[in-house]
C-alpha cells in the first residue's frame, strides 16, 4: 500500500502554502475562489484527508457530525444547539463541529466542499434546501437531519407554526381584548427558513374567524432581538398609541416589549397583554405567556434520528411533527 498523501504533497502540486490549504479546509470563505477550487481539486485528486480525521477514522472509528445554522446567536438556536450538545456529551464515538451560514453562496460552497470535509452526518437548523442540494448531500454518503424544513429524503423535525399562531390568537381574543397587534421580523434572506409568516397567518385566522383584525399601524416589523424590540417599543409606548394585545413571534421580541412597558409605566396585562413564541429560559423569569415548542428536545431528537440513520442507512426517513403547548403565565 502506497504512502498516504500529506498536506505537503497538496502544497507542492497545487503550488500554494500549507497555510492556504488549512484555510480552504477550515475557513474557505477567506480564500480566493480560483485558489480554493484549485486546492479542492488537488485534494480530491490525491485522496488527501486531514491528519486529525485520518487518525480518528482509522484508529477509533469516530464519526464527525456538523451542525449548520444561519443565526446561532438567536435564543431559539442556542437552545437547540444545547439539546444537540447534551445528547452527544460524553459519547466518544462522535465529534461535533459547527458551521455558521452567512449567505446562500457560503452554504453552497460548504456543500461543494463535503468531499474533503470527511463528515458522516449533518444537522441543519432552519436552512431551506433545493432538491439538488439534498441530492448532493446524499450523493456523498452523508446522512442528515433537518430541523424546521421538511423533505421526504431525510429525517426531519418540524412544528405546525400556523397552529401555534392560532393558539396565541384564540387566547388573546378570549381575554376580551379588541385592539390587536403582531410583532415579527419581515426582512428575510434566502439562506434561512422564516416561520414568522406562518405564525402570523395562524394568528390572523384566529382573529378573523370572529371578525377581528390587526390594524396596519399595529403590525410591527422588528428584528428578532431583545434590544431591538425594547428600543422600538420605548418609542411606541411614549407615543401613547398601542394595541391592547400583542403576539410577538419570538420570545426575544416579547421580552424586549415587556422591559420597555415596565419602564414606560404600561401595566401588563392590564394595559397590554403579550404572548410570545418559543418558551426560552428567560420567559419564565419574565412571567411570559408563550407558545412552547420544545427547542431543546428538537435538538436531542435530531441527534437520536441521525445516530439511527448512521447505524442503519437503509431505514426509511421520517418527518416528526413535534407538539406545541400554550404556557399561560402573567403577561396574558
Amino acid at each position: 500500500m502506497g504512502k498516504a498523501p500529506t498536506i505537503y504533497d497538496v502544497s507542492r502540486i497545487a503550488g500554494v502554502s500549507t497555510t492556504t490549504i488549512s484555510r480552504v479546509l477550515n475557513k474557505p470563505e477567506m480564500v480566493n475562489p480560483d485558489t480554493r477550487e484549485l486546492v479542492e481539486q488537488t485534494i480530491k485528486a490525491l485522496g488527501y484527508k486531514p491528519l486529525v480525521e485520518a487518525r480518528l477514522r482509522n484508529s477509533s472509528g469516530v464519526m464527525r457530525i456538523c451542525v449548520c445554522a444561519p443565526r446561532f446567536t438567536d435564543s431559539s438556536f442556542v437552545h437547540r444547539l444545547r439539546g444537540i450538545t447534551t445528547a452527544l456529551q460524553g459519547d466518544l464515538n462522535y465529534e461535533l463541529q459547527v458551521f455558521s451560514v452567512g449567505s446562500k453562496v457560503q452554504f453552497d460552497r460548504f456543500l461543494n466542499s463535503l468531499p474533503i470535509r470527511g463528515l458522516d452526518g449533518l444537522i441543519l437548523l432552519s436552512i431551506p434546501l433545493e432538491p439538488a442540494q439534498i441530492e448532493k448531500i446524499l450523493s456523498h454518503e452523508v446522512q442528515a437531519t433537518f430541523i424546521e424544513f421538511a423533505s421526504t429524503a431525510v429525517n426531519c423535525i418540524v412544528i405546525d407554526d400556523v397552529a401555534g399562531g392560532k393558539l396565541a390568537g384564540n387566547l388573546l381574543r378570549e381575554s376580551g381584548r379588541r385592539k390587536f397587534g403582531v410583532v415579527g421580523e419581515w426582512t428575510q434572506f434566502d439562506y434561512s427558513v422564516y416561520p414568522n409568516e406562518k405564525r402570523r397567518r395562524g394568528y390572523l385566522e384566529a382573529l378573523n374567524e370572529y371578525g377581528y383584525r390587526v390594524d396596519p399601524r399595529y403590525d410591527y416589523d422588528v428584528p428578532c432581538k431583545v434590544y431591538s424590540a425594547y428600543y422600538r417599543f420605548l418609542e411606541v409606548f411614549k407615543s401613547g398609541d398601542f394595541p391592547e394585545a400583542i403576539f410577538a413571534l419570538s420570545d426575544d421580541q416579547a421580552i424586549g416589549i415587556c422591559r420597555a412597558a415596565r419602564e414606560c409605566g404600561v401595566r401588563i396585562p392590564d394595559d397590554l397583554a403579550i404572548v410570545g413564541f418559543d418558551d426560552i429560559e428567560l420567559s419564565e423569569y419574565f412571567g411570559l405567556t408563550t407558545i412552547r415548542q420544545h427547542l431543546g428536545h428538537s435538538g436531542s431528537l435530531a441527534v437520536e434520528l441521525l445516530k439511527k440513520k448512521l447505524s442503519a442507512p437503509e431505514t426509511i426517513p421520517q418527518i416528526v411533527n413535534l407538539p406545541m403547548e400554550l404556557i399561560v403565565r402573567t403577561t396574558a
